[in-house]
């Protein structure tokens, strides 16, 4: 039995293409797909069509991942405010191109599930954690070992973290397969796993995969992202290109200095001079 475990696809369609054609020659059984398909890179649509065309021809298992929840949540609040901008600009960018049907296969995914196969353990997994699609299973998070401890399984696979690796709590085991789409370290390589069901259980095994990552970039600049969401898209090319992520550092410096120099700062009305000076910190620095 092999697995592939595909996560946190980020609408990076040139990179889920080249792990699906490395997983099929592999000759893989079965695809689990752990969420976050869109946002982030270009051309969401791109990359929803190839879901779609996986899902026909292959066996497929999908769940949501935080950024499906995004898009979900803006359906049923259309006021709320996202702009073209660095800090929700790449998010109302990923929305207009997706479409009711989109929206739809994302409403009828859970955000976690349980893999059972006759003659295999069973195991858990999710895009965050079981009961949030933005919760980090890392070891920054005070509640890891009470979720680890609860579980009723001694495997469970999640996403959400953009890390590749594999942790031992005592008999259980928590993996993460690292990201397709913005993947960290290995210099912006794809990542992926291929999950072997063998006679003593499951066996994960990580794929680093180059890609035509020039072939990304130049969508960044045709599509219009760039126009609509500023600095954001820098920070994603600069992290397909490196492997260093610094999204999740430029945004709370942004906020910090717009509220050093302002008083107040309140997402997303985050002037972009806050941004510009966030990413000189943090990128050039």
């Amino acid at each position: 039995m092999k697995l592939a475990v595909i996560g946190d696809i980020h609408s990076n369609h040139i990179a889920l293409e080249t792990c699906i054609e490395h997983a099929l020659a592999r000759n893989v059984d079965e695809f689990l797909f752990l969420g976050d398909y869109v946002s982030d890179c270009p051309y969401p649509q791109r990359t929803m069509k190839i879901i779609y065309e996986m899902k026909e021809k292959y066996r497929c298992t999908f769940i949501r991942g935080n950024r499906e929840d995004y898009m979900l949540d803006h359906r049923k609040d259309p006021q709320q405010r996202w702009t073209y901008s660095s800090a929700s600009g790449n998010l109302l960018y990923t929305y207009e191109n997706l479409t009711q049907m989109d929206l739809d296969f994302y409403e009828e995914m859970d955000i976690q599930g349980i893999y059972e196969k006759e003659g295999y353990p069973v195991f858990r997994y999710c895009h965050g954690s079981l009961t949030r699609s933005n919760e980090l299973l890392t070891s920054e998070n005070d509640n890891l070992k009470k979720i680890i401890e609860a579980l009723d399984v001694d495997l469970i696979i999640s996403g959400h973290t953009h890390i590749q690796e594999s942790v031992m709590f005592g008999s259980k085991k928590l993996i993460h397969p690292g990201s397709v789409g913005v993947p960290w370290y290995y210099e912006g390589k794809t990542q992926y796993m291929i999950l072997h069901g063998t006679d003593h259980g499951w066996k994960e095994e990580f794929f680093q995969l180059n890609y035509d990552v020039d072939a990304v970039k130049e969508e960044f600049l045709t599509s219009g992202i760039m126009e609509k969401a500023l600095h954001w898209p820098e920070l994603i090319l600069h992290c397909l290109y490196t492997g260093n992520d610094y999204t999740p550092l430029c945004l709370p410096q942004a906020m910090k200095l717009c509220r050093e120099a302002e008083g107040e700062a309140n997402w997303p009305d985050i002037p972009e001079k806050y941004w510009e000076m966030a990413f000189a910190q943090l990128v050039h620095k």
